[in-house]
């Protein structure tokens, strides 16, 4: 029984620095944020470290829509640019 219980919290603890170390990297790249938004960045990242069993699904669905946003406007532009092409041969 204690396996049960060891092995989920185990697992829960393996990921937290390896997401933590993932987030400091993307925080550390950006150069133009405030004092205070750095302070409140610090924040948002230890809380979402201690919560990243519920924080990372909402992420991945947020990337997720980006990613279809995205691809939607690249064949709304490859349809435009092929419909100019194929005005412009004719």
């Amino acid at each position: 029984m204690q396996t049960l219980f060891l092995l989920p919290v185990g697992f829960y603890l393996l990921v937290m620095p390896i997401l933590f170390s993932a987030w400091m990297t993307f925080f550390r790249r950006d150069e133009e944020m405030s004092d205070e938004e750095r302070k409140t960045s610090w924040f948002v990242i230890a809380i979402a470290t201690m919560l990243w069993p519920i924080v990372l699904p909402f992420a991945y669905l947020e990337l997720l829509g980006k990613l279809k946003r995205s691809t939607k406007t690249a064949r709304l532009y490859q349809r435009m640019l092929e419909t100019t092409n194929s005005q412009q041969a004719a």
